[in-house]
């Protein structure tokens, strides 16, 4: 994140109820509000600490991190889910206070001096000569963010953010809505406060965003140890999960699907464990690398994740009704932020695009960064294209595609997120944790569409019990009943 750079705030706040009724910023503090959007799951559970607060993430990225890299397609899989590229991370250079502490947009080339190799923007991918690309540069051609108009809105113009992260314009309307809706009467209680915010307060804003409904109070007015992460509910998870199946009743059973075997503890309504192969772990690993953005798209706005929802909504406005964004091309970037080059798989069963690779260009003698339209070098020699590889072949190549999960293995995958090869002891360990009678199991059968994979996503963020909050035995027959008017057999979905 950036040094010790602060910008500066005013707060309207409630000091009768200790609240903030809202912030009046410029473009700084909005544009750092808005690039949480862009930043992918596994990049959220880094910064802070594994400790997110998001439902089952932490686990499934301490999963990635203690599997051994011979379970994965190649060894800078592991890298792309632990440290995954942010798509619109060039632009996000220029805030005025990074939340990312990710070095500047970098690729690696293969140590060979030779014209005709390839680069990678992760580090350990195979070079086309079979060489390890390790060497890095900087391309030229890639845009960062322009002038002083800001990154994502524009500049000139100041905004008014609610305490629950709304963002609009500034205007008295605007304002005097805010305090009526919240019901203050008395304008004797309201007074302002000018606050700094630096990096360490954007990193814990980005945490309070995701999990509370009044962060900017959370941050400012409220004391460390008595805030509150509020947690969602089974019952609220299952209605969410059974509007969401209604939803995707009609294409659940089209296209791909994946099997898994659940093991069920008959007495505790809980799933115990699944058993699964590379296909289900690369669904669950890629959540790892979807930017928020594209979740908050997926889940039609309703993650359940703090006031992030807001957020999203306020682009929303400010691209159709006010038209402050500063380009299409940013309101894109936020509502439906695309995977970095080569970071989805084939397995995917979500609808969530992918970047073009980059091209570069490169001369015998090893210049690369040149801007795509130059045809010479600076030696003054022909160049040739250099093509960006996809880290997950094993051998080098550009196709697209490809999984993070080694083929053909086994995977077992607990209640909480954790991803470990298929071991029948360690299946007894998990049973006697959690002091399930062995002859209280029950082995049943299930197949995972789009809908499925969907609630997966949304109960890996809410939840720690995400394979129960799916697919427990009382759920499984409630939905039964409500679309056939019948318990459901062995055979779960």
């Amino acid at each position: 994140m950036s040094g010790s750079m602060k910008l500066s705030l005013k707060l309207l706040v409630d000091e009768e109820k200790n609240r903030v009724v809202f912030a009046e910023s410029d473009k700084d503090f909005v544009d750092i509000l808005l690039s949480f959007l862009t930043l992918p799951i596994g990049t959220i559970v880094r910064l802070l600490g594994k400790k997110s607060s998001l439902g089952a993430m932490d686990c499934l990225y301490k999963s990635v991190e203690n599997l051994d890299a011979r379970y994965f397609q190649a060894a800078a899989c592991k890298t792309m889910l632990l440290r995954p590229n942010n798509p619109s991370r060039v632009q996000c250079e220029g805030l005025a206070l990074r939340v990312d502490d990710s070095e500047p947009l970098v690729y690696y080339k293969c140590p060979r001096k030779r014209y005709n190799c390839g680069f990678s923007s992760v580090p350990g991918a195979r070079c086309p000569c079979g060489q390890v690309m390790e060497v890095p540069f900087v391309a030229m051609n890639l845009d960062g963010a322009e002038g002083s108009d800001g990154v994502f809105v524009r500049g000139g113009t100041s905004f008014i953010v609610s305490d629950d992260l709304s963002v609009k314009p500034v205007s008295m309307g605007a304002s005097l809505a805010l305090i009526q809706k919240l019901g203050i009467e008395d304008g004797s209680v309201l007074a302002k406060r000018n606050v700094e915010l630096g990096a360490e307060e954007v990193l814990s804003l980005l945490k309070r965003s995701l999990v509370s409904k009044r962060p900017l109070t959370d941050l400012f007015l409220q004391e460390p140890d008595m805030i509150d992460d509020a947690e969602n509910s089974l019952k609220s998870i299952m209605e969410v999960i059974i509007q969401t199946r209604v939803k995707y009743r009609s294409t659940a059973t089209d296209s791909k699907r994946i099997d898994v075997k659940l093991f069920l503890s008959k007495e505790s309504d809980k799933v115990v464990y699944a058993e699964a192969r590379e296909d289900l772990v690369d669904q669950l690993f890629s959540f790892l690398t979807f930017p928020l953005g594209s979740i908050l798209k997926l889940l039609d706005k309703h993650s359940s994740l703090g006031c992030i929802d807001n957020l999203y909504e306020s682009v929303e406005l400010l691209s159709n009704s006010y038209n402050y964004m500063k380009f299409k091309e940013c309101s894109d970037m936020l509502l439906a932020p695309k995977l970095a080059p080569y970071f989805g798989c084939d397995n995917q069963l979500l609808d969530i695009g992918e970047m073009c690779p980059q091209t570069t260009k490169v001369c015998h003698k090893s210049c690369f960064g040149l801007p795509s339209a130059t045809i010479t070098c600076l030696h003054g020699v022909e160049t040739k294209c250099s093509y960006e590889m996809n880290p997950k072949f094993q051998t080098s190549g550009t196709g697209t595609g490809g999984g993070f999960a080694k083929e053909m293995m086994t995977f077992m995958v607990t209640d909480e997120m954790e991803v470990t090869p298929l071991s029948p002891i360690s299946a007894v360990s998990i049973i006697n944790k959690l002091m399930v009678p062995i002859n209280s199991l029950e082995e049943a059968q299930a197949s995972l569409g789009e809908a499925e994979v969907l609630n997966l996503l949304r109960a890996c963020l809410t939840s720690s019990t995400v394979l129960s909050d799916v697919f427990s035995p009382n759920l499984l027959t409630l939905l039964h009943e409500r679309w056939c008017g019948q318990h459901p057999s062995k055979s779960l979905l």
